[in-house]
């Protein structure tokens, strides 16, 4: 029997990663730097551990992950969002990376980096869009390509929240970017959107799932997911996984042009949505060992987050008169949330969003990046 310690209990997919792990029999610890109200609706219960927020006290946050190994001294740390930045320093620093299922952080930085990500991209052989690093004011006349040809992004971002599509003159001169805060400009691909997700062992690929986001609020993440069967698109995550020797989730958004080429957007070393698609099987826990390598989910596969396709698929889809395609897809997909059906889980996650959109009032973030603001990393020195 093993002893897993799953960080980021915060996320949805941090609950199914834990369902899976205790399927297969296993001792599960979640952990987190906010409570979980979500996590804590599971029945049977499992231990939650409240860590301090690593972005705003590492040095506290390193002390209680080093007494949480202590007394837990058999556990494994499997992350799923942005602490794994933070986790890999504070494994390096300490003396226990190999109890972490996650790549050292100068391979982190490089995939987390939007234009480092680029250029190894391009060296493993990847159809990568021209990507164009921007590290001081500049203007259209400065770029290769047309601004409407555009999109502009922070080097280091997420949820897409401040990616700009179609670029104008007058976003170019909004932008500041400087050394330290650089942003890219990437020439845009016409095409499907097409988003995966992954899990490696020492570089090889023992889970993957291709999907199309089905809902979503604007740019962000989705909240309903369809299963697709895309060589070309696993084809991404092999490689990247391989040239990097990578332990850990690696996750891609990609576009798919008219040809079949696919393009990597950007990537995320860390857990998506398509690990749902998996529907917290067991043998999820021989993927993170590395024992064994699973079956793709079926193409055509929907798993959706309830509470999200109500509280924000639905006033959506009446704004769009899409309401029929969205009660269509509601009923032909089946709840990743709630898997067992008790109503606490729901509930908790419809508290966990209320903090959240709460704390994004209080704090001029969106509700999405309200989400990892105590967690995120954006490339700076750590303390």
């Amino acid at each position: 029997m093993n002893t897993w310690i799953v960080t980021g209990a915060r996320a949805p997919v941090a609950l199914d990663l834990a369902r899976a792990l205790r399927a297969a029999g296993d001792k599960v610890h979640l952990a987190d730097s906010v409570t979980p109200f979500a996590a804590r609706g599971l029945r049977p219960c499992l231990p939650i551990h409240r860590l301090p927020p690593p972005r705003l006290a590492f040095a506290e946050f390193r002390v209680a992950l080093l007494h949480l190994l202590d007394h837990l001294p058999d556990a494994r740390v499997v992350p799923t969002c942005e602490e794994v930045f933070w986790l890999a320093e504070a494994a390096h620093r300490d003396g226990w990376s190999a109890r972490l299922l996650a790549p050292p952080i100068e391979v982190l930085r490089r995939l987390h980096s939007k234009a480092d990500f680029a250029v190894l991209a391009a060296q493993v052989g990847l159809s990568m869009p021209e990507t164009i690093v921007l590290d001081a004011p500049c203007t259209a006349a400065d770029l290769p390509f047309a601004p409407q040809d555009t999109v502009l992004k922070p080097e280091f971002s997420r949820f897409a929240t401040a990616t700009l599509i179609a670029s104008s003159a007058n976003d170019l001169a909004r932008i500041e970017p400087y050394p330290q805060r650089r942003w890219v400009a990437q020439r845009r691909i016409a095409g499907d959107e097409v988003c995966s997700w992954a899990f490696a062992v020492e570089g090889r690929i023992t889970a993957f799932a291709a999907y199309r986001p089905r809902w979503r609020q604007g740019k962000a993440a989705a909240f309903q997911m369809e299963a697709l069967a895309l060589p070309a698109v696993r084809a991404v995550s092999e490689r990247i996984a391989a040239a990097t020797r990578l332990t850990g989730h690696i996750s891609f958004d990609t576009i798919v042009d008219a040809q079949g080429t696919v393009w990597p957007i950007e990537c995320n070393p860390r857990a998506v949505s398509g690990l749902h698609l998996f529907d917290a099987m067991p043998q999820l826990r021989d993927a993170l060992t590395g024992a064994a390598v699973l079956t793709e989910p079926l193409p055509g596969t929907l798993r959706h987050l309830a509470p999200a396709m109500a509280l924000l698929g639905l006033p959506a889809a009446l704004v769009s008169g899409r309401a029929g395609a969205l009660l269509r897809d509601w009923r032909a997909g089946r709840d990743a949330v709630d898997r067992e059906r008790q109503g606490l889980v729901t509930l908790g996650c419809m508290a966990d969003a209320a903090r959240f959109a709460m704390q994004a009032l209080g704090s001029g973030r969106t509700p999405a990046g309200a989400t990892t603001a105590d967690i995120e990393w954006d490339g700076e020195p750590m303390p």
